[in-house]
């Protein structure tokens, strides 16, 4: 009989619930309870404070459970609650094959999801809490668009899961653990509060409504909402019914304990007056009435805070409230929580006692609301299969596991702080750039795989963990991001050497990046815009220059030439010795005559003048004589304005000045000519 014994302990605020069932049939059957309220505050808000203390009641209550059975109790079954508990929304999807979808396949998709969820979870904080995995709910599978209550078995290219996720600081879990260390317990297994009692009150067939299940106990209030067949969100609110009883020692100024008291005779709905003893040593009467009026505004802060987490977590009132948890009977609770929801009174119940009875059997005193969280934990302990808390170690370091029956290595490194991308590791970021206006993409390189052995023996990510198993595991490494240099991205070019006026000029392939010429070896950007031109003419290297001149004053080595001429390795352009300077118009206007220049090309280099005339690019070729160009050369390189026929006063600007016929032109001078 011990063997089918499920001890469940709720550890909570005030007091320590002790619960041991058994299955038999379709029905849950109590056997034994026992209860100790803490003498000290040694839990605030749903959380241990000082673990002496509390291993201290828990003891005592194992010990009184033990002495009524005549069993000795090694394992318990806890819950976890407390004033930082976080839930996360999230989703994942992946492509999948023409096979049908198997566990691993659904496996990797919620481990997905769980991770994503821890992402998003850590991604705006700024503290070093470290967070745990406390369990996840499947909110629904998707296949290619449809909605399906498991994927197991079925095809479809894409699949989709939703899942909402809670997580604990390691903090919380680790508390519970020392604690019942302390009380000479192992924790077989740890849920969380809200799951507990939705487990006890809310049978599966009512989760297709939209019900909202509170949990109010002394130092927390545990949230649940269920809807369309499952739990969709979990949350919880740190006022409570210590806020109630606090609010008794301020207004009657009683101790703790008298609060307590006082707050339970008033929910017994009697006309007899409330007595009490102040902390001076003075004795009193009050009625029930005038009590009830003093604890209103804490009642209604109770009320409003609830509400509130509800609304946030459901997006809106729900069909049906249950409260449950000793706080739920707070006198004036429930009418105030409908009020706050703007609900009918009637779709806010104290219980949901009803549905416990249909597969609980106990005495009638315990189906009630205060024992629904430590009843529900051994249900959910049984439902589970009575599956063990595990520990393990992970590199050399012990890690507890919450539960399932089904853990996987993967399971011990997400729980023990790993991120997805170090367990399976990520491809390197592609590089992706266009290459003559066509979009190209480089791959990143594909991970090192993690090293993970199991007791010295190599293993996977899904191979199964057992209790004492020894674990090693060497992250995966990230594939190297994709880089790639101008040259290897074109593959074979040919490039080679001619001169132009003296000047060596790179011929053939010539390549742009983003506008901007660019060397073979240069490295690619994401995002880089690679042209390439091919200039192995004469021709082509006079527009890829942008150089006005006449090709019938260009000599290629030696001999007049034409824009058809290839260029090889070792060519070289000159200016040949002409009787007037370069011009792109025959005739000018009838200005300052223009000087006459006839020298051949001189052996030295050159230099050619790159200036904007009237806003437009423009190279100028060496003078033959050597001379520097003066405003009135430039009159031969414009294209776009009669000079023939004067149409008003020429304005001649150099740098936004006006200058004279006869001023020098430089390197990059913005120069403009035009009527006014």
């Amino acid at each position: 009989m011990e063997n089918q014994m499920i001890f469940a302990l709720d550890i909570g605020t005030r007091s320590v619930i002790g619960v041991v069932c058994a299955q038999q049939d379709e029905m849950f059957k109590v056997l034994c309870v026992e209860s100790a309220e803490h003498t000290e505050r040694a839990m605030i808000d749903g959380q241990i404070e000082d673990i002496d203390k509390t291993a201290r009641v828990a003891r005592a209550v194992k010990q009184a459970i033990e002495q009524k059975l005549g069993v000795e109790l090694r394992d318990v079954h806890v819950a976890a609650a407390g004033r930082i508990l976080r839930t996360q929304k999230a989703s994942f999807e992946m492509e999948m094959g023409d096979l049908p979808i198997n566990r691993k396949q659904m496996f990797t998709l919620e481990s997905r999801a769980v991770q994503r969820a821890f992402e998003e979870l850590m991604a705006d904080r700024q503290d070093e809490m470290v967070f745990c995995c406390a369990g996840y709910s499947v909110t629904q599978y998707s296949l290619d668009g449809y909605t399906f209550s498991t994927l197991l078995g079925h095809r479809g290219k894409k699949a989709r899961v939703e899942i909402i996720a809670s997580f604990l600081p390691d903090e919380v879990i680790e508390s519970l653990y020392t604690t019942m260390e302390k009380t000479g317990l192992r924790v077989a297994s740890v849920t969380l509060e809200p799951i507990a009692a939705m487990n006890a009150v809310i049978p599966q067939e009512l989760r297709l409504l939209n019900i909202a299940l509170v949990d109010i106990g002394a130092g927390t209030s545990d949230i649940a909402i269920s809807n369309q067949g499952s739990v969709v969100a979990y949350t919880m609110s740190t006022v409570a019914g210590d806020e109630i009883t606090e609010q008794t020692m301020r207004e009657f100024l009683v101790d703790f304990q008298t609060a307590e008291r006082l707050k339970r005779e008033a929910g017994l709905e009697e006309n007899d007056p409330l007595r009490y003893t102040d902390i001076l040593g003075s004795s009193y009467e009050v009625s029930r009435e005038e009590f009830l009026a003093k604890i209103s505004p804490a009642v209604q802060q109770l009320a409003e805070s609830i509400t509130q987490k509800v609304l946030e977590a459901n997006g809106g009132p729900p069909t049906a409230t249950f409260l449950v948890g000793g706080g739920s009977r707070t006198p004036g609770l429930r009418a105030a929580v409908a009020a706050a929801l703007g609900a009918d009174e009637k779709k806010v119940a104290v219980g949901g006692i009803n549905y416990i009875k249909r597969s609980v059997q106990a005495d009638e005193q315990y189906l009630s609301v205060e024992y629904a969280t430590p009843v529900g934990i051994a249900i959910t302990a049984i439902q589970s299969g009575d599956a063990r808390e595990m520990a393990v170690q992970l590199n050399g370091k012990p890690v507890r596991m919450l539960n399932n029956s089904t853990l996987r290595v993967v399971d011990v490194l997400l729980r023990g702080g790993y991120e997805y991308r170090r367990i399976m590791g990520h491809s390197g970021q592609p590089l992706v750039f266009t290459l003559n206006g066509e979009e190209k993409k480089l791959r990143g390189g594909i991970p090192a795989l993690a090293r993970i052995e199991v007791n010295g023996a190599p293993a996977g990510i899904t191979s199964p963990v057992q209790e004492g198993d020894k674990i090693l595991f060497q992250p995966a490494q990230d594939g190297a991001d994709a880089a790639a240099s101008v040259g290897e991205v074109l593959g074979e070019t040919r490039q080679f050497t001619a001169e132009l006026f003296g000047a060596p000029r790179t011929l053939g392939t010539r390549v742009r990046v983003n506008g901007m010429p660019a060397g073979l070896a240069q490295a690619l950007r994401p995002g880089d815009a690679v042209e390439t031109r091919q200039v192995d003419t004469v021709g082509a290297l006079l527009e890829e220059e942008n150089l006005a001149v006449d090709i019938a004053q260009l000599a290629l080595n030696g001999m007049p030439c034409s824009e058809e001429d290839p260029l090889h390795e070792g060519d070289v352009l000159t200016l040949m010795a002409v009787a007037a300077p370069p011009a792109a118009r025959p005739e000018g206007p009838p200005l300052p005559p223009q000087p006459a220049a006839h020298s051949p090309a001189p052996a030295a280099p050159l230099q050619m003048v790159r200036i904007a005339l009237n806003e437009k690019r423009v190279t100028l070729p060496p003078k033959a004589d050597g001379q520097p160009y003066q405003l009135f050369d430039l009159l031969n390189f414009i294209t776009d304005m009669d000079l023939e026929n004067p149409q008003g006063r020429a304005v001649l600007k150099k740098n936004g000045r006006e200058v004279s016929f006869l001023e020098p032109i430089t390197e990059g001078d913005q120069v403009q000519i035009y009527w006014e």
